[in-house]
């Protein structure tokens, strides 16, 4: 199948407008080093910038929630000291926070304990049995963290909950907690690492857990709180189509956020030399839709898709195709030489020719 000449137009890749929308045209972009130079410049200036929350934890210290559990000690006085033995241990009989964030303890009666440092407790604590204990000497710990959690779900090993303490707890850590994110095999993953969703007070972050994992940028290394929701996306929706002349006409996922058009070529068998015009090779990329919402009103636009073309028979191809990075739901399609076209062409007509054949010999 050719593509239409009449409704395809030949941009040249050092025009500024490249991105130009044409009326009832398409645009066809020849692929070399200018263009993949520019797509590369264009990603990196379209890089959302991402509006997390500084993941600073220089500050960062625990408060005690609701059903935390808190183990008290008072030196020289173990009748204060919360008990401990061989079959019980300290969240088991320590002092558990109630709903309205106080605990009762002996001669001091009710404290409130809810929202404090541990650091503030022991010291509320000292005052009040001062009047009973000449320097007290208290220490607080908690026993159990029960009031604040983070939910870690997806494609990790391990989903589920995970209690927030007094040690900062990141994205990574996050991930890292809940066993990691599955694998397929060796080392390709079915989580989609480029995508990860934070969700907290019902707006929701895309975080590119790939990036910090490959460059080191830590930027995006979000220290969680209570109530946040970590989603680890699956990678089956981020495919490439190859169609046309190759061997083994596929849909590839994109495994680590990179797949080539080398590659994807590669993993389709190649390209079918028998039948190919290996300077007829397009990767046909579709309009983003922009949506934009105003109070009820939603407009919806579509760009015009872009195709490139890459002429494989040039000496350079092989090294622009490398270079050449695709994008979910690009898909790569070969051209048929003119002869087999032609063929193919004669293959469907054969049928009707025979068949008029045949009438012609019984109305004789």
């Amino acid at each position: 199948m050719a593509l239409d000449e009449d409704r395809l137009h030949l941009a040249d890749t050092t025009d500024p407008g490249i991105e130009a929308e044409y009326e009832n045209r398409l645009t066809i972009v020849p692929l070399n080093a200018s263009t993949i130079l520019q797509l590369a410049r264009r990603e990196l200036e379209a890089r959302p910038k991402a509006g997390l929350p500084v993941p600073d934890d220089q500050g960062y210290v625990y408060r005690v929630g609701p059903q935390d559990v808190l183990q008290v000690t008072v030196w020289d006085h173990p009748e204060l000291t919360t008990p401990a033995g061989q079959f019980r241990t300290a969240a088991e009989t320590g002092n558990l926070v109630r709903q309205d964030g106080t605990i009762f303890y002996p001669y001091i009666g009710v404290v409130h304990v809810a929202g404090k440092t541990l650091e503030e407790i022991r010291q509320i604590l000292a005052e009040k049995l001062s009047r009973y204990i000449e320097k007290p000497q208290v220490d607080v710990r908690v026993a159990a963290y029960r009031s604040q959690k983070v939910y870690v779900t997806g494609e990790v090993v391990k989903p589920g909950v995970l209690p927030v303490t007094d040690a900062p707890l990141h994205v990574l850590d996050a991930i890292q907690a809940a066993g990691g994110v599955r694998l397929t095999g060796q080392t390709a993953t079915e989580a989609d690492l480029e995508h990860v969703r934070l969700t907290r007070d019902g707006r929701v972050y895309t975080i590119n857990v790939l990036a910090m994992l490959l460059g080191g940028d830590l930027s995006s290394n979000v220290l969680l709180r209570d109530g946040d929701v970590l989603h680890v996306p699956d990678n089956f929706t981020n495919k490439v189509f190859v169609m046309g002349e190759v061997k083994t006409p596929a849909a590839l996922l994109i495994h680590n956020g990179r797949l080539t058009l080398a590659e994807a070529l590669s993993e389709a068998g190649g390209v079918n030399m028998e039948t190919a015009d290996a300077g007829q090779v397009y990767v046909i990329r579709g309009g983003e839709l922009a949506v934009n919402t105003d109070d009820k009103v939603e407009i919806a636009k579509a760009f015009k898709p872009m195709i490139y073309h890459l002429d494989a028979s040039s000496p350079d191809a092989l090294i622009l195709a490398d270079q050449f990075r695709l994008k979910p739901h690009d898909v790569v399609f070969v051209s048929a030489a003119p002869i087999v076209r032609w063929g193919r062409v004669l293959n469907q007509l054969q049928g009707t020719i025979q068949s008029i054949a045949v009438i012609r010999a019984l109305t004789k």
